[in-house]
């Protein structure tokens, strides 16, 4: 759950994991009382997003898990911009993404992979 930064309502951001280019990230908008007030389909054309993460700005990173070709994005639902995030150098079968903000000058992020020898990947950006 992503807070609408103006309104008190919120957005739910979803992975598809549909292969083939036919998966992405769906975003439903509520109201400040709980009411649906719209959807829209933030990310398409990628494949098999499987997990995802919030990031401390209140975006969205979608994983692919497509193989050497699975890239990670990042999706803003209040602006609806969407950006490739590199995480590392090269495309990987991405799970899933989390960040770590006890140290507020040191925000780590971390990617996973879906392999039984997957990697765990940290990211700390430089302040």
């Amino acid at each position: 759950v992503i807070p609408h930064p103006t309104d008190n309502g919120w957005y739910y951001t979803s992975n598809s994991e549909a292969g083939s280019g036919n998966g992405g990230v769906g975003t439903l908008r509520f109201a400040s009382n709980g009411d649906l007030i719209g959807y829209e389909r933030s990310l398409s054309g990628t494949s098999r997003n499987c997990g995802g993460g919030r990031t401390p700005w209140n975006t969205w990173v979608t994983c692919e898990e497509n193989g050497s070709q699975g890239q990670c994005h990042e999706v803003d639902p209040y602006t609806g911009f969407t950006q490739e995030v590199r995480v590392v150098a090269q495309g990987g079968s991405y799970e899933s993404f989390a960040y770590d903000d006890q140290d507020p000058i040191a925000t780590r992020f971390f990617t996973t992979e879906d392999d039984s020898y997957g990697q765990l990947t940290r990211y700390t950006p430089h302040p």
